[in-house]
């Protein structure tokens, strides 16, 4: 029963944002004309991708004769290295890419490929090939024109759309997205926006890549602003579990957070560079004055155990024990221990917090409120939904197909799982945050946990639902079927990070951190 691991906390499909299936793309269909125009005029720059106001990549583009060179970093965490031999006609001949992750030592071997004859490339994430559809429009030199994109890594190519509004106003359109793009006179991009995905692309003369320094996954951040460190922790099951542990700078005892994954098998990132949410909120929490454990499933990573037969329940001993060590370490307060879930990780948080009355604090995002054979249904049906291949007529079908597929021991046991039994048990304060445009989870989870909580007298709980955000955490107004896996970059949303970290610290912290912090 696929559709189930929708409910996912790694979106494991999104490795491939990071990999050449997905670093990359795009791509299709239509026939482009030669010319003899020149090279692009363009000088160097960096354009800088800023998701709902935060820096999220930065890709460094230079044309060199017949050449364009592009470095793309992404949440400081990927870098793509391309070179496109381009034609005089601005469409592309060959290319050389190179993808690999901040931190890593041996070099990677390029992809190489030939892009044919009449195509431009395009890649979701190195913005500055939106400047190559216009300048291959310009060539073109029509009110609108359908250019053909080849993909940098696969044979998958897509029709892009550009259209002139004037001399130096354009919009480029492809995967379910619409650039807004401003120029020179010459065609060289000044900025671009997706204005329902909150982005913005600016060109920068004098952007050096110290300004946006590399962040290894695991790693303190570039700015010092707090420690982390690797750490081992032993479960009585008999597996370790590999975390890192953040911990601001400053002396005295701090409060603390446990965060907790998702259905899938998971690192302690919730997923591979560049979307890492969990270190997203690892660093808003620990920038804020509160450590962070975040924590490899057992199995996975560098924790060691065996996932496969691993349930929901087994996760939350897994989440118990991490509390009980995270009490126990130096400069930890053993009162201020919140758990932060994500996901199903929003089920866990329940089921500990219903048995543990010492944890201070819960936050859900992006939760279950539902029983889980419904949520498995109303995922599928979702799904199917959204599925264009699939005919009205055949959905009911298709969707019993579905849910009559095989499923894992952890799938047969989330099943059975009715969160709201263990909500009416958490006494302690609760922030229940949910995407507005999730449809993985049904938007009334979120009042439903939150009032199943206050039915035992608990009324310090607190519901957030943020606009246009998916349940990836990501800028998205419609969720699946807007393609938010083909953003430019994946910054967990600011707004969210804030409404967490707000609510996090007012329950969490004392009056004399906070003035530590100041």
């Amino acid at each position: 029963m696929k559709t189930t691991i929708l409910l996912i906390a790694t979106f494991t499909a999104l490795a491939c944002n990071c990999h050449p299936s997905r670093a990359q793309d795009a791509v299709s269909a239509s026939q482009s004309q030669s010319s003899s125009a020149s090279l692009s005029p363009c000088a160097p720059a960096a354009f800088l991708i800023l998701e709902q106001g935060k820096l999220a990549g930065v890709d460094w583009v230079e044309y060199l004769a017949s050449q364009v060179h592009t470095r793309t970093v992404l949440t400081q965490s990927v870098v793509i290295d391309a070179t496109i031999d381009l034609r005089p006609d601005q469409t592309a001949a060959h290319s050389s890419v190179v993808v690999s992750n901040a931190g890593e030592e041996a070099p990677k071997a390029p992809t190489t490929r030939d892009l044919g004859q009449g195509a431009i490339y395009l890649s979701d994430m190195i913005v500055s090939s939106v400047e190559q559809a216009v300048a291959r429009a310009r060539v073109l030199n029509q009110p609108v024109s359908h250019v053909l994109a080849t993909s940098l890594f696969r044979d998958s190519s897509t029709d892009v759309l550009v259209e002139r509004v004037d001399d130096t106003d354009w919009t480029v359109a492809f995967r379910n997205k619409s650039y807004r793009v401003l120029t020179d006179e010459h065609g060289c991009m000044l900025s671009a926006t997706l204005p329902e995905y909150g982005i913005v692309i600016e060109r920068r003369a004098n952007f050096t890549s110290g300004q946006y320094p590399l962040w290894p996954p695991y790693a303190a951040p570039p700015d010092g602003a707090y420690r982390a460190s690797e750490v081992s922790i032993h479960a009585a099951q008999g597996h370790t579990l590999a975390a890192t542990l953040t911990t601001p700078l400053h002396g005295g005892l701090v409060p603390a957070a446990v965060l907790i994954t998702g259905l899938s098998p998971a690192e302690r990132n919730g997923g591979m560079p560049p979307w890492m949410p969990l270190r997203d909120l690892a660093d808003a929490l620990t920038r804020a004055g509160i450590a962070v454990l975040r924590v490899d499933d057992r199995g996975i990573g560098k924790s060691t155990g065996d996932h496969a037969p691993s349930t929901t329940f087994d996760e939350a001993d897994d989440v118990q024990t991490e509390v009980a060590w995270l009490r126990a370490q130096p400069g930890i307060d053993p009162k201020r221990i919140a758990l932060v879930g994500y996901s199903e990780g929003g089920l866990i948080d329940l089921i500990v917090a219903s048995k543990d009355s010492s944890v201070a604090a819960i936050v859900s995002l992006d939760g279950t409120g539902v029983p889980g054979a419904q949520l498995a249904r109303e995922q599928t049906e979702q799904a199917v939904l959204h599925d264009p291949s699939i005919p009205t007529a055949d959905r009911e079908k298709e969707v019993e197909k579905e849910l009559a597929e095989p499923m894992t021991p952890r799938e047969q046991v989330f099943l059975t799982i009715d969160p709201l039994l263990y909500a009416s048990r958490v006494h302690c304060p609760a922030l229940i945050l949910q995407g507005g445009s999730d449809i993985i989870v049904p938007i009334r989870s979120a009042e439903k946990i939150a009032s199943a909580i206050r039915s035992n007298g608990n009324s310090d709980v607190t519901v957030r639902i943020i606009p246009a955000v998916s349940h990836s955490m990501l800028p998205d107004p419609i969720g699946p079927g807007s393609g938010w896996l083909y953003l430019p970059a994946f910054a967990t949303c600011p707004q969210l990070l804030d409404v967490m970290t707000n609510w996090a610290t007012a329950h969490l912290l004392t009056s004399n951190t906070k003035d530590k912090l100041r």
